[in-house]
């Protein structure tokens, strides 16, 4: 491992972005509406199809537009062309959602005391300072037989025939992640996701009928994205960015450790499911699609051994207990069916815990040792290849600029202006959740993950500060 040196506790920021549907009765949409529009609810499959929201690479998955029509046009951007919605509307005499179940979220919100903005939906969202609501093309409402059985449990007023439900993208803003303002963070993240939980207290402008008519849903293709930085610099830009030495050991750790990673999630969220395929690529692509690992001599690439000096397989499974201290600890929330307990009867339903020491071990029982051997040392050799920048590494784990991979590094390679956003490191692996606790787990053990690579880079914090 490299020479240590000393450094301050690292000041790391965070983000989420909460994906679900909300599920509403058609009461709540009505008063939305211009005068005069009317709601479609029986829309024939062809049409379905022309109406569609979700981008190209989900035909095969999610090819139509699930949910209810309106017949008034909408000078809300589509991705598809700021008129798309009203060329929707000339063609088939009615469109699909634009931004009214956004406004619905956000008035959902605002009744219980939620700051929040709704996107004006041009691109990506450039400044984090407050909470947004946006649209989510990667999603699609719920089918009647899906609302049925997601409301079947809940007391609710008239048929599910008055109900429907459309995505949508919360997005937080920029929150610390020290020790003196992550309990704050967290704090105000429990706010947000009270507010969408009908038994929410509410304030006197909200009466109690109304929280019998919405309900957050969650679907396999949902999931909660953690994006991690730095705080904002002093610089022009106001864009900090990460060292390359720890992006470096942060890409090394993630890639040989991503079977193991993959196991703390329902199998729905795994690299290679057909539910979630588009979305959550395996970053190992690149590191295996070689048609013959043999042909390429890996001990005549150009390699900084500097920095691959602390890449060897047993410093990464050396140390419990600086694993525990940069927060490396992701227990595992005992009310999530694993499949793993529906196949094993009897199986104890105990809270697990994950740590490096562990996890190191996991290829001892692979069935392919060899092509795990090989894939390492390949990895080694381009991760911490001498000529290696950020632009490059980002580039080689996300196999040339995909963002739906398990861990999204195409942030990192944005403009030094941070005209695009700021620069981070998104996990996108973990399902959907409204729960606390489980969102501040599987933040702190994203973090653990940036401040594990910190320290196998020779970067230690100096003594009496703690992480995590």
């Amino acid at each position: 491992m490299p020479t240590a040196t000393a450094s301050p506790p690292l000041p790391l920021t965070f983000g989420l972005e909460f994906e679900h549907l909300l599920a509403f009765h058609e009461s709540l949409l009505t008063p939305l509406l211009p005068p005069n529009t009317r709601i479609i609810k029986s829309i024939p499959y062809p049409t379905r199809i022309a109406l569609r929201q979700t981008t190209e690479q989900y035909l095969l998955t999610r090819p139509q537009y699930i949910g209810w029509a309106l017949t008034s046009p909408s000078s809300y951007p589509s991705l598809f062309g700021t008129d798309w919605h009203n060329d929707c509307l000339r063609t088939h005499g009615y469109r699909g959602y634009a931004d009214e179940i956004l406004q619905l979220e956000k008035q959902i919100l605002e009744q219980s005391g939620c700051d929040v903005v709704v996107h004006d939906g041009k691109g990506k969202m450039r400044d984090f300072k407050k909470w947004h609501l946006t649209t989510d093309t990667s999603l699609v409402g719920a089918t009647r037989e899906e609302l049925a059985s997601a409301l079947g449990d809940q007391h609710v007023e008239g048929d599910v025939g008055e109900w429907d439900s459309s995505p949508v993208e919360l997005v937080s803003r920029v929150l610390p992640l020290d020790d003196e303002e992550k309990e704050a963070s967290f704090t105000e993240i429990a706010h947000f996701l009270d507010a969408l939980k009908p038994s929410c207290s509410r304030t006197a402008t909200a009466t109690a009928t109304n929280e019998d008519k919405f309900k957050v849903l969650t679907t396999p293709w949902c999931g909660l994205h953690v994006h991690i930085g730095l705080p904002p610099s002093n610089s022009p830009s106001n864009n900090s960015f990460f060292p390359l030495p720890l992006l470096q050991h942060l890409a090394y750790i993630t890639l040989i450790y991503e079977p193991v990673l993959s196991s703390l999630h329902p199998r729905t969220r795994r690299p290679g499911n057909r539910d979630t395929e588009m979305d959550l690529d395996s970053c190992r692509g690149a590191f295996y699609e070689e048609p013959d690992f043999a042909a390429v001599n890996w001990d005549e690439v150009d390699v900084n051994m500097e920095t691959e000096a602390g890449v060897e397989d047993s410093g990464y499974a050396s140390d419990d207990a600086s694993v525990k201290s940069v927060g490396l600890e992701f227990p595992l929330p005992a009310k999530r069916k694993r499949e793993e307990e529906e196949e094993e009867e009897g199986e104890e339903k105990t809270e697990q815990c994950v740590s490096p020491s562990a996890v190191a071990r996991w290829s001892d029982e692979d069935e392919d040792l060899e092509f795990e051997r090989r894939l390492r040392k390949r990895a080694r050799k381009l991760i911490f290849a001498r000529d290696m920048t950020v632009e490059k590494l980002c580039e080689l784990m996300s196999e040339g600029g995909q963002k739906g991979c398990v861990v999204n590094w195409t942030y990192l390679s944005r403009p030094v202006s941070g005209e695009k956003g700021p620069r981070t490191i998104e996990f996108r692996q973990h399902e959907a959740c409204l729960e606390l606790e489980e969102v501040r787990c599987w933040v702190r053990f994203c973090a653990g993950l940036v401040r594990w690579a910190r320290r196998m880079a020779g970067i230690w914090e100096r003594e009496g500060k703690q992480e995590g």
